[in-house]
């Protein structure tokens, strides 16, 4: 699925003020990424799939200074706001940034680790396992991959009371809530959302460990596994 048409320049530029009320969950969850990975060589290499405006760049390169990052994002516009944020934090040298997907990028270099924050809920539930066995050619051995994505197994009997809470996060800070029908129409027709048992499996498919299901905040879920 391409997601330029959301991306854009205008919804990139105002991604991050938009976002601002949700910080404690992101906070949060950089944070206990960065534990997952604390092991990782001085001079680990990350890449970070779907990089968006590089909000765990920058979280990472502060906790980690030697640590290089390479990201990738189909959207020039979010790349730019990427790029200038990081430009302004000084760590330009230790990052490299493509436009494009993973199968864009050149050479056969392997990854201390790979991120993939709250992308996958995008990709087509039939080719989502795709990009396990695309990320997994792309780490070294025992490298590590986090990904955290939007899960929810909608036929579940509470469902309703799930999407409920979803609404409230929404509508934090703004003026109006979604109904609980609007986000199931916005789960159908934007997002491919799926039980977390399945992006595991997908994950387990794709030659990984056991994942460690490591953060959850309402329907926003994160897993650490090794290659």
């Amino acid at each position: 699925m391409s997601t330029n048409d959301i991306f854009n320049s205008e919804f990139s530029r105002r991604y991050d003020a938009s976002n601002a009320r949700f910080s404690p969950i992101s906070a949060n969850l950089h944070f206990l990424m960065a534990l997952q990975l604390q092991d990782l060589p001085a001079d680990a290499h990350i890449l970070c799939v779907g990089v968006g405006t590089g909000n765990e760049v920058l979280s990472l390169a502060d906790s980690y200074p030697g640590w290089r990052f390479t990201g990738v994002d189909p959207s020039a516009d979010m790349l730019a706001v990427c790029d200038q944020k990081i430009r302004q934090a000084g760590i330009e040298h230790r990052c490299d940034l493509l436009a494009g997907y993973l199968e864009d990028i050149a050479g056969g270099e392997k990854f201390d680790a790979v991120l993939c924050l709250l992308v996958t809920h995008f990709i087509r539930q039939n080719d989502r396992g795709g990009i396990y066995h695309q990320i997994a050619a792309r780490l070294k051995t025992s490298g590590r991959l986090i990904v955290a994505e939007i899960a929810a197994d909608m036929a579940a009997d509470n469902i309703d009371d799930q999407l409920r809470r979803w609404a409230a996060l929404q509508a934090y800070g703004s003026t109006s809530a979604p109904t609980v029908e609007e986000i199931k129409q916005l789960f159908e027709e934007r997002l491919r959302v799926q039980p977390p048992a399945a992006t595991e499996a997908l994950m387990r498919d794709a030659g990984f460990s056991a994942p460690d299901h490591f953060f959850q905040s309402l329907l926003i879920h994160a897993w650490a596994a090794r290659k």
